[in-house]
């Protein structure tokens, strides 16, 4: 059952019985109030008359004659005419008053309802008094009769009037109730298309905020629009992770191919042909370097797997003797590559790990080499800041492209691939530098321009005293 409907409903019942229950008990309250009034007014009557008559009766002697019963009821109903419809004396010897009532006590009177039947008026609804009144001069039976019949029609008018009435409201109520649900859960309608959408498939939908919402409505449709920005959000950060798995899955098998291939070609030739010492060691040796190159990998991607799911102890490293530790790798790429390291690390104490630090500064430096011509120089150097440490290694290289600044850290991205390759990377360097520079809660911030060169920085915070 739809929500608009269920208030409808319920709404539409409590109108309902509120308004016939509250009309019926009106209407029941002013029919009693008018029928006890009158007969109240009847009982005053016959009271007034009871008396009158035992004064009338009491100044005469002997009982009373027909005219002198006749004059007394002239008196009484032109005296109570608006109340009265009809008053005379019964006499039990004619069967007037039927056998019940003879014994009726000195001064006392029944009261009952009847219908009397008129040929010219037809029935007519009668309250009848009738009252035993007993004198010196005689017993009598006074009947008094009031007509109800206006007044039972009047309150069968007013019945009427109430039906129509409730009816009226039935209809008037629930178009409005209608009309009022419809407003009120329209912004629920709205609500439940968005959701709909988003469940859909359409991740950024908004609801529409009106002015005219409730302030929860409001409330409600400011948290569903966030919901949709989370989940576009999340959507789109999981196709960038599942791009980029399948541009790994790419990446590495093309990776592996290669040597592979080289392999795989190359063991053939031995088996297959009959080779002299001079080729057989060409090829034992391109085989010896593509095993090299895959084992190279292999270890790389080992740490890369490592490092992103594994927690490290850090310590305090002084910064100045981790530049000493860092000459003898230098050394190493100024012979490999031809460049020149001016290594001027500040003697601070930083929280890292010795291991780790020395790797990133390594694969720094290194990856710097590649980007530089023989010759160029290479620093590497740290500023004081505030409570960090900011380390940089700084290269006058070929530089990196702007659109190419934030690839740089994905596993096999090479700007340059032939120029890689040929040196002997994999792509996965910056990958790892990426992953030990989160460990240590920092990242990597690269500023470059192409055919300027680049500078790759991090911060480290400062730690207490080396041990």
């Amino acid at each position: 059952m739809k929500l608009s409907f269920k208030f409808f409903l319920m709404a539409y019942i409590v109108v309902l019985m509120a308004s016939s229950l509250g009309g019926a008990f009106l209407i029941f309250r002013i029919n009693d109030t008018i029928w006890n009034d009158r007969v109240e007014r009847v009982r005053e009557t016959v009271d007034n008359a009871a008396v009158s008559f035992m004064d009338f009766a009491d100044l005469y002697s002997t009982e009373l004659t027909q005219t002198q019963k006749d004059s007394f009821l002239r008196q009484i109903r032109s005296s109570s005419s608006e109340v009265i419809s009809e008053i005379r004396f019964l006499s039990p010897e004619n069967g007037e008053v039927d056998a019940q009532y003879i014994d009726l006590p000195q001064n006392q009177y029944v009261e009952k309802y009847d219908v009397e039947t008129d040929p010219e008026k037809g029935d007519a609804f009668l309250f009848i008094t009738l009252v035993h009144l007993d004198t010196d001069t005689g017993s009598y039976y006074l009947k008094i009769a009031s007509d109800f019949t206006k007044i039972r029609e009047q309150s069968a008018q007013f019945w009427n009037l109430y039906t129509i009435a409730v009816l009226g409201i039935a209809i008037v109520s629930g178009l409005a109730l209608f009309v009022l649900t419809e407003r009120a859960t329209k912004p629920l309608k709205r609500l439940t298309e968005t959701v709909d959408d988003i469940a859909g498939g359409e991740y950024g939908r908004k609801v529409e905020i009106m002015s005219s919402d409730d302030e929860e409505i409001r409330a409600l449709s400011k948290s569903v629009n966030s919901m949709s920005d989370a989940i576009e959000e999340k959507i789109r950060t999981i196709s960038d992770e599942l791009l980029k798995r399948d541009t790994f899955v790419s990446d590495f098998t093309h990776e592996m191919k290669t040597p592979m291939t080289a392999i795989i070609g190359y063991a053939q030739m031995l088996k297959s042909y009959d080779m002299n010492e001079e080729e057989k060691d060409q090829a034992t040796d391109s085989i010896l370097m593509e095993s090299k190159r895959l084992e190279s990998l292999s270890q790389q991607l080992l740490d890369l797997y490592v490092y992103r799911n594994e927690d490290v102890e850090m310590e305090p490293l002084d910064l100045e003797k981790i530049g000493t530790q860092l000459q003898t790798t230098l050394r190493t790429l100024e012979k490999k590559y031809q460049v020149v390291f001016h290594c001027d690390l500040p003697k601070e104490t930083v929280s890292a790990n010795r291991v780790l630090l020395l790797s990133l500064l390594s694969n720094l430096a290194d990856n710097a080499s590649k980007a530089s011509e023989a010759g160029a120089g290479i620093n590497i150097g740290g500023i004081p800041d505030g409570d960090k440490i900011k380390i940089f290694v700084e290269d006058h290289g070929r530089g990196i492209a702007k659109e190419n600044i934030d690839k740089i850290t994905e596993p096999f991205f090479r700007e340059d691939k032939s120029r890689s390759r040929k040196m002997g990377g994999a792509g996965l360097g910056l990958s790892l530098c990426k992953e030990i520079a989160r460990l240590h809660a920092t990242e990597l911030l690269f500023t470059s321009e192409l055919g300027k060169g680049t500078t790759v920085s991090f911060t480290l915070a400062k730690g207490g005293e080396e041990q």
